[in-house]
């Protein structure tokens, strides 16, 4: 007998070793499984969120947008979207307007369309943009040299780079004009010319693309 009790004892225990490492096991899943969610629920407040949020801002300056495949992400399909009658081109959208105004007035009807004036970094996105553009008309650029000292800075503090630069032969060329317009001269090139910022204008608006 007391050998049976002994191996019931035995018995016993080995069932309550297992019966806790299943409760370890559930409990830990369980915990798992938490995190999981919430790791869920932050990665969609901050993405989603900010697109959402991003989205509620566009839609209070423009009444539609128009949205672009532009390929996959893993699983997904990644759309662009920009306002309707704005042209897309890499990450941004860009409006070009035909009102004619000083720098300063062109710089507040972008920021009234939840944009600035344009930003130009690459020679790939002067071309796309000049191909929109009408050689009859001058355009602001979102670009400045406020103290007249050849210290150009863009709008959106991008950093000025001289080697992403697209001016005429000759240009800048008088320190009173502080403002950049993009303008067509002959014989056939588009390019970058200094101007006074309170002449009257045409301009480029640009904005982040949204990404669904």
């Amino acid at each position: 007998m007391v050998r049976e009790g002994q191996s019931r004892g035995r018995e016993k225990g080995v069932w309550w070793s297992q019966v806790r490492l299943w409760t370890v096991a559930v409990v830990s899943l369980a915990l798992l499984s938490a995190c999981f969610i919430v790791s869920c629920v932050v990665t969609y407040h901050f993405t989603y969120g900010k697109i959402g949020k991003r989205l509620s801002e566009l839609h209070t300056y423009h009444s539609s947008l128009t949205c672009f495949s532009e390929g996959t992400r893993v699983t997904e399909k990644v759309w662009g979207c920009c306002p309707s009658a704005w042209k897309s081109f890499g990450s941004s959208c860009y409006f070009i307007s035909m009102e004619e105004n000083f720098w300063s007035k062109s710089e507040q009807n972008c920021i009234g369309m939840g944009a600035h004036l344009v930003v130009i970094n690459t020679e790939a996105e002067q071309n796309f943009i000049v191909q929109q553009l009408n050689e009859s008309f001058s355009y602001f650029l979102g670009l400045t040299d406020p103290q007249g000292d050849e210290k150009w800075q863009w709008i959106d503090q991008t950093p000025f780079h001289e080697n992403v630069r697209f001016w005429h032969p000759n240009e800048p060329n008088f320190s009173a004009e502080r403002c950049a317009s993009i303008v067509f001269w002959s014989p056939g090139k588009w390019g970058w010319n200094d101007v006074f910022c309170d002449s009257k204008r045409n301009s480029i608006c640009e904005m982040k693309k949204i990404h669904l």
